[in-house]
């Protein structure tokens, strides 16, 4: 935790980097650990809200994915989370930060980044850890995006 860095939003940082690695390594357990059952999402590959796990696992099994019949245009190489704020406000915890995804298209050559906004409503569960109850992403920059 730097000196400008509160405890709350060092909590938050630590969700949200364990949500992200385990979405890089295909450990859907470790997100799911950290979700409520009831969860909503606006989801960037997703244009209707996501209600509940069953919606997201449905939301999942649309993505495309290198050994499935469709193909992704891209692969995502790095999650780099940043420009977190959270405060509590009435029991529920309102974050904010910022993501950028590093890719590669397909022949491995780098592609410029997708940077989404998020935002979450959280609480607390079991032991005091965070759970999300709802996150919703805005991209601000699409893949392969140019000035």
């Amino acid at each position: 935790m730097t000196a400008y860095e509160t405890a709350l939003v060092a909590e938050v940082r630590e969700l949200v980097e364990t949500m992200y690695g385990g979405y890089l390594s295909g450990d859907r357990a470790a997100i799911d650990a950290l979700l409520s059952p009831n969860l909503t999402m606006f989801d960037s590959a997703s244009p209707e809200l996501i209600e509940g796990m069953d919606d997201l696992n449905r939301v999942r099994a649309a993505r495309p994915s290198v050994d499935g019949d469709s193909k992704p245009t891209q692969l995502e190489t790095g999650l780099i989370p940043d420009r977190f704020a959270a405060r509590e406000v009435g029991g529920v915890v309102v974050a904010t930060w910022w993501l950028r995804i590093d890719a590669q298209d397909l022949s491995g050559r780098a592609i410029s980044p997708e940077v989404v906004r998020n935002s979450a409503v959280l609480t607390r569960g079991d032991g005091g850890k965070l759970i999300v109850q709802h996150i919703h992403e805005d991209v601000v920059q699409q893949f392969g995006a140019t000035d």
